[in-house]
């Protein structure tokens, strides 16, 4: 299930994929803006795993904002 947010004028897309090994979801998110009149998108992954599809949507989303607000070290949108 994808879930899109917007959050401080930018859009968080959870893009979740499950492993065929253990079954976890895997998360990846990519979050867009506007630049004058073009769209830019990054695309981010966490190392974390999630047990249910639910749980790693709330995760994605959550792990966009900290992104945006700085707190991921090495993941920026600036």
């Amino acid at each position: 299930m994808s879930q899109e947010v917007t959050y401080k004028g930018y859009t968080i897309r959870s893009a979740l994929r499950q492993l065929p090994d253990t079954g976890q979801w895997e998360l990846n998110v990519f979050i867009s803006w506007q630049v004058d009149d073009e769209e830019e998108c990054r695309h981010f992954y966490s190392t974390g795993r999630c047990a249910t599809e639910e749980e790693a949507t709330v995760q994605c989303i959550a792990y966009g904002q900290r992104i945006i607000d700085g707190k991921i070290p090495g993941s920026s949108v600036r």
